[in-house]
């Protein structure tokens, strides 16, 4: 199931600028993409995103918050 995407943008990452990341979304506008403490302090999350800024894949982020999701574009029907 398709998460609810008028609460997500979809945004490509540019530039990590620790302790956020910089986007830009599919409108070409940039955005900060803010962390939160367990991201901040998870050395994997950090490969992770060196690993997506790498591959320029897109990812959805909160339009209200500016936040990563936790589940990319999919949802459980559970979390829906």
């Amino acid at each position: 199931m398709l998460i609810n995407q008028t609460d997500f943008i979809a945004t490509q990452l540019q530039k990590i600028a620790y302790p956020n990341i910089k986007a830009i979304t599919e409108t070409g506008v940039p955005i900060t993409i803010t962390t939160n403490k367990k991201q901040r302090d998870d050395p994997a999350f950090w490969q992770s995103i060196s690993a997506i800024l790498r591959a320029h894949l897109w990812v959805p982020v909160s339009k209200k918050y500016h936040e990563l999701t936790d589940h990319d574009w999919l949802a459980s029907p559970a979390s829906s």
